[in-house]
């Protein structure tokens, strides 16, 4: 006990015996190298001798070893060629190497808006990548994927009998091994008596032809390309077995994932299908989800906290639900049936990474279903990477419209559509009340605008495309559907799986640029056997599209209007010669690259008309890009200054006061003079308006206005140096104000985001900046808005004024703010990506985290 004692008044003791291990004070019986014996009763004397001796035994044993793995890695070294060899390091606690890695970015980074903010944006990417599993590591539950038995009426069906079945059935063409026989009933599917009943209470007769196919090899185990018709019944030929299989299964347990994904490129398919879903999840005591991007996500949170088998999603709302709460909130380890429906878009360049970095999340061991309604071979390579023999079942031919509809093609001038559109409106409408019409255009602005034009003309419609909210987006296809609202204009948004029954109608008004387009808006009519319209406008100079939409209606049998074959062939002929290029398959882009790359030039433009250039328009400029690097160093000089620490006392930023340099605050020097803003203005409009009439460009005019500004201010600034000389001196600032300190440093805090400004600056964080570091911290100057700048009697932009009479406080504060403004600028990116996935200017969607 005394040992103890002696132990705690040691390390209570002064600044001094801690420093100096060899001397010795009164009470400091207990040191770490014991020399002679302690003044403390003998027993408990020797005993602490005793410990501290095996201490210094196990050290020693310790040393010895990590000198001999020196050893061995600097011979491995030599061997292997490695210059230098990995050093020994000492056992980390969890996350010391984030935390090590964390504050080396943390030093490296500048304390300007730009660079706090990269560094946020940083975190924010860094927390939402996907970390890949190792499978093989990974102990899945095994289970099940084969459930068909062919009955007896299909197992004694000849190959002769089989192929004749296939061609009565829409010309069935199925790829692959040992393929299963199709069936013609219900009944033979092997399906739970739940279905069945669900089934006839849906008055669904009998399979369709890509059911009769697909659903018996699917339940076979089996992976399968499904290509079909549209209105064909693809979603039912999926989510049939998909029950049967889920059943096979055990029960979810607590925060178990999803046994089945069915994934959409579109947020309004993947609403239809969950919608199909739904009679038959009643019945079997099942639960799903849907999630998609504009919906609250906070309800998908609550749908996954709460256990579903089946989520319809779409890629971009599951890579979202695989992040949150660093993937803690779903995983997909239960997963074993996977559908991609409209396959074709979902492995298009743009969307391939994302469903690459979702599949890789799901046991490689799954069943993999693929269906869609056209299927270029383009895409076939990239769709066998995730499937395993698949079959491929083709029904009707690829990328073809069902012959339920009839096809119109008509080649007029763009000021004709309006009327040959109203002119077909009238038609429907006089012949049917109660149908439907869809109208397709090219882009959201056309949209817009065709609709205030119908409104103008007393048809009730409304506009359908991405630029609208998803509440609204949902509530038109609802109003679309029960009738309120007989008219849609749409962009393709609405072209995939979008099903009317009353749908009569389609009115591609702007002519789609590839045929796997053209069939899937021709195909949101005559659907499930309906009968159903679709016109189509092209104009003399799109001669380019004439091509595909003539393979279309070659494909379908449809009747080829000779204007439109003319016009065909007159583009092929120039293709021939080399003076045209083909019209690309709309699956041959560059994806996430090109919309990096039309973001690098909608910023590049937004620079150019802002008077600043960018790195590779000076690349391009030439002859000019040094005029444009010496306007951005300047405008880069005033724009964005790093934090420096000063000696001397803080300078007063009061009104019409300015900043004195560094300089100044250690010798006496000359008050700053006030500069003519207008005479600097007029210096450089008068330099821009001199380069543009040179026949130089926007970008070196702008660079050239901004030299012409700063030098008129350099001028001013050397003319005034005859003004009153003003002691900026420590020690006359002293006798000024006794409270001076003898370093200061200022941090600019105006430009960034409210959180951030809001997290540095309220009280919690102001006290805790003040007592750990022991610096003065002032929050001073007033916000102003983007654009706008302090005049010359205004109070400065809001900052931050740190003071202290030791160089070090300062330093620690500084940095310690840095942390404070990257925290509050992660919290506002990340605030503004959930308001973005809840659908823009809806209410506040609300923060969760899962324990």
């Amino acid at each position: 006990m005394a040992a103890l004692l002696g132990a705690e008044a040691a390390a209570s003791s002064s600044s001094s015996s801690l420093s100096s291990g060899v001397k010795k004070e009164e009470g400091d019986g207990d040191q770490m190298d014991v020399d002679e014996p302690a003044a403390a009763p003998a027993a408990a004397g020797a005993k602490v001798e005793e410990e501290d001796e095996e201490e210094d035994e196990l050290e020693a044993f310790m040393k010895g070893v990590q000198k001999q793995v020196r050893t061995v890695d600097k011979a491995d070294a030599v061997k292997l060629g490695i210059k230098k060899a990995p050093e020994v390091l000492e056992a980390a606690e969890p996350g010391e190497d984030e935390v090590d890695e964390e504050e080396d970015e943390l030093a490296k980074v500048g304390m300007s808006a730009a660079d706090i903010l990269a560094l946020a944006a940083k975190k924010v990417k860094k927390g939402r990548e996907l970390a890949v599993p190792d499978h093989k590591n990974i102990d899945y539950l095994p289970f099940r994927k084969a459930f068909y038995t062919a009955p007896p009426e299909v197992e004694q069906l000849s190959q002769a009998e089989v192929d004749a079945l296939r061609l009565e059935l829409d010309d069935i063409k199925i790829r692959g091994a040992e393929p299963p026989k199709p069936a013609t009933k219900w009944s033979y599917f092997g399906l739970p008596a739940a279905c069945i009943d669900v089934i006839k209470a849906l008055e669904y007769a009998a399979p369709t032809s890509i059911q009769a196919q697909a659903i018996p090899a699917v339940m076979s185990g089996r992976d399968i390309i499904g290509v079909a018709k549209t209105g064909s019944g693809k979603t039912m030929a999926f989510i049939l077995p998909m029950f049967r299989h889920i059943k096979d299964q055990p029960p979810l347990r607590p925060l178990d994932g999803p046994v089945a994904m069915i994934m959409t490129p579109t947020r309004e398919l993947a609403t239809q299908i969950y919608k199909e879903c739904k009679p038959f999840l009643k019945a079997l005591g099942l639960r799903a989800s849907c999630a998609y991007g504009g919906m609250p996500l906070k309800d998908n949170i609550a749908d996954m906290k709460r256990g579903s088998e089946v989520i319809v999603c779409t890629p971009g709302r599951m890579i979202e639900l695989l992040t949150t709460n660093s993937g803690r909130l779903i995983n997909l380890q239960r997963v074993t049936y996977l559908v991609l429906d409209e396959a074709d878009r979902m492995f298009d360049m743009g969307f391939e990474p994302q469903v690459m970095k979702i599949l890789g999340q799901i046991r490689p061991d799954r069943q993999t279903v693929l269906f869609s309604a056209t299927f270029p071979r383009q895409m076939e390579a990239l769709a066998r990477k995730v499937l395993r023999r698949p079959l491929e079942i083709t029904v009707g031919g690829r990328s073809v419209v069902a012959d339920t509809i009839t096809q119109v093609v008509e080649v007029r001038p763009e000021e004709s559509k309006f009327n040959r559109t109203l002119e077909l409106l009238g038609q429907l409408f006089n012949d049917e009340s109660d149908a439907r019409a869809l109208i397709f255009v090219e882009r959201q602005e056309s949209a817009d605008k065709l609709f205030v034009d119908l409104q103008n003309k007393n048809y009730t419609c409304m506009p359908l495309h991405g630029g609208r909210e998803q509440v609204d987006r949902d509530q038109t296809i609802v109003d679309f559907k029960n009738g309120s609202c007989p008219i849609v204009i749409a962009t393709s948004v609405a072209a995939r799986g979008l099903d009317v029954k009353q749908l009569k109608l389609v009115v591609q008004y702007d002519v789609p640029n590839h045929m796997e387009d053209y069939v899937h808006r021709a195909g949101r009519t005559g659907r499930a056997g309906n009968t159903g319209t679709c016109v189509t406008f092209i104009t003399p100079d799109q001669e380019r599209y004439a091509v595909d939409i003539l393979k279309a209606l070659t494909a379908s049998k449809a009747p080829v209007p000779p204007e439109l074959e003319a016009m065909a062939q007159a583009f092929a002929d120039k293709v021939k010669a080399g003076k045209a290029q083909a019209a690309g398959s709309g699956f041959g882009g560059k994806g996430l690259d090109r919309l990096d790359n039309e973001r690098d030039a909608a910023s590049r433009a937004e620079r150019a008309a802002y008077g600043e250039t960018a790195k590779d328009d000076k690349k391009k400029d030439g002859a000019g890009g040094d005029d444009g690097d010496e306007g951005e160093q300047a405008a880069k000089k005033v724009a964005d200054l790093e934090v420096q620490i000063h000696r001397g006392p803080a300078p007063n930023l009061e009104k019409g006061k300015m900043i004195p340099s560094a300089a100044s605050t250690t010798t006496p020097a000359p008050a700053a003079p006030a500069v003519d803003s207008k005479a600097a203005e007029a210096a450089a409009k008068k330099a821009e308006q001199e380069a543009l009439a040179a026949g130089k460009s926007a970008g070196v005019a702008g660079a050239a206005s901004v030299i012409a500004k700063f030098n008129a201010m350099l001028k001013a600034k050397q003319s005034g140096h005859a003004a009153p000389v003003t002691d900026h001196s420590t020690e006359a600032a002293r006798r000024r104000d006794p409270d001076a300190t003898d370093y200061h440093a200022i941090v600019w805090i105006n430009d960034y985001p409210q959180k951030a400004r809001w997290k540095v600056t309220n009280k919690d964080t102001m006290v805790h900046l003040v007592d750990s570091t022991g610096a003065s911290i002032t929050n001073k100057g007033i916000f102003y808005e983007a654009g706008k700048e302090p005049g010359p009697n205004d109070l400065p932009k809001l900052h931050l004024l740190i003071e202290s009479n030791e160089e070090f406080r300062v330093q620690h504060a500084i940095a310690e703010i840095k942390k404070a403004l990257i925290e509050g600028a992660t919290m506002a990116l990340e605030a503004e990506q959930r308001q973005q996935a809840g659908g823009g200017g809806g209410a506040a969607i609300g923060r969760y985290s899962v324990i």
